[in-house]
């Protein structure tokens, strides 16, 4: 297949996050074809039964930032002989404390 891509940036409520989410959520549920789009351009794309999901939060100061990620091959034999990679341990950064005097 060509290579395709399609990046989008904008604002959003919560609310609108949550509704595309959603919407995301049930297709993937429905069946192997997903269709997504934004800002008129679309794409249909087949999701195999199987894929690798990547989940990134980081908190730099006061800004948060949350990554999702699904890949997949087209071709599923391919997928199985890939290692897949150990499983992250969560980090948790954690603010110093004001400590009181006794």
């Amino acid at each position: 297949m060509p290579k395709l891509e399609i990046k989008r940036k904008s604002q959003l409520s919560r609310q609108e996050v949550a509704d595309r989410l959603i919407a995301l959520g049930q297709a993937l549920a429905s069946g192997s074809e997903v269709e997504l789009g934004s800002g008129g351009d679309s794409v249909e794309i087949s999701v195999p039964e199987q894929v690798r999901w990547e989940l990134e939060i980081e908190v730099d100061g006061n800004e948060v930032e949350i990554e999702i990620e699904i890949h997949w091959r087209d071709d599923p034999q391919e997928e199985s002989e890939e290692k897949s990679p150990p499983p992250t341990k969560a980090v948790r950064r954690s603010r110093p404390r004001k400590s009181t005097a006794k």
